[in-house]
């Protein structure tokens, strides 16, 4: 039987995985018919092994199952059965408009098959609420839409994706009120799904073995819930700081536990040197904004002129 390979790739304890095994057997007919029923549309922009490995857990072990009988006693002529997934969350209709954190594990394995991984947070593209944004942008829409056909979660929000738009932008990240969100983008948001944070559901996400939430676990690593909602605030009501005439506004960005502000073309400048009296009075006029918010006692602030800048670095102090 041409797969005893098979039977030497379950003994070593699985060297490579079951994706790689596969495309290295893929020249082999039945290996190739059995793969299908399971994948029937491998685009070939996808690397055969990434389309097997991310595939819901019950549909890789029926996978599995398959092969193996064909690699013991020849073809069997069988349709595979579906059975749910118990790691996805109950599909209840509420969640059918949106989803939960469960289904968010799915949404990051479609964007590891679309090559989608250790990105990093896009400030320029970051929503006014939102406090941590990642933006996927311009993938291809019908590669999208046959990778989310590999996951029975995803597949009731299939009608979301604008099939009469070439391409289509993913996204997930942190609101400023402590909820986290993925979903589409075309001109506006449009969320597949929600769920509020928390000690363990940040917890969950910094276990999260995905290199496309790598990222975002290194941002959260240092923060609490509690600084979470803290720096939501704080960013939320900086919109309300006027430092004086100003040319333009620095998107905010936030570093470990350190969030910044900046304002260019702000105070009176010579030979690139602000104005000590101006630096004096944005410091003045700054503290008296901080000690009107209930964060005011949580946070150490620097402000610096650098180039014509005024940068404010609000930093959170430790519980």
């Amino acid at each position: 039987m041409k797969l005893k390979k098979y039977i030497q790739f379950i003994k070593e304890s699985r060297s490579e995985s079951l994706g790689e095994w596969i495309e290295s057997n893929y020249d082999d007919q039945n290996v190739k018919n059995i793969v299908t029923k399971y994948i029937r549309d491998i685009n070939p922009t996808i690397r055969l092994s990434n389309a097997v490995n991310i595939l819901e857990d019950n549909i890789k072990s029926e996978l599995e199952k398959e092969i193996k009988i064909y690699s013991q006693i020849g073809v069997q002529e069988k349709e595979p059965q579906f059975t749910v997934s118990t790691d996805l969350e109950p599909l209840i209709e509420s969640e059918v408009s949106v989803a939960g954190k469960n289904i968010f594990s799915s949404f990051l394995k479609c964007l590891t098959s679309l090559g989608q991984k250790e990105k990093e947070p896009d400030w320029k593209n970051c929503p006014d609420n939102f406090l941590l944004f990642y933006y996927f942008p311009l993938l291809e829409a019908n590669v999208v839409k046959q990778v989310f056909s590999r996951f029975k979660s995803l597949t009731h929000y299939l009608d979301l994706i604008d099939y009469q738009q070439n391409e289509t932008n993913l996204y997930f990240g942190i609101r400023c009120d402590g909820l986290f969100e993925y979903g589409l983008h075309y001109t506006t948001l449009v969320p597949i799904g929600q769920f509020k944070l928390s000690k363990s559901v940040m917890k969950w996400i910094c276990q999260l073995e995905s290199k496309s939430a790598s990222s975002l676990k290194k941002q959260l690593v240092n923060l609490t819930y509690s600084d979470i909602i803290t720096l939501g605030q704080i960013k939320s009501e900086m919109k309300n700081f006027d430092p004086g005439y100003h040319e333009r506004k620095m998107t905010p960005i936030l570093d470990d536990r350190i969030i910044s502000f900046g304002y260019f073309g702000c105070g009176k400048w010579d030979n690139g040197k602000l104005d000590e009296g101006e630096l004096n009075n944005i410091k003045s006029n700054f503290s008296t904004f901080v000690l009107s918010k209930k964060w005011g006692d949580k946070i150490l602030v620097s402000i610096k002129p650098e180039s014509f800048w005024i940068k404010i670095y609000i930093k959170l102090k430790w519980n």
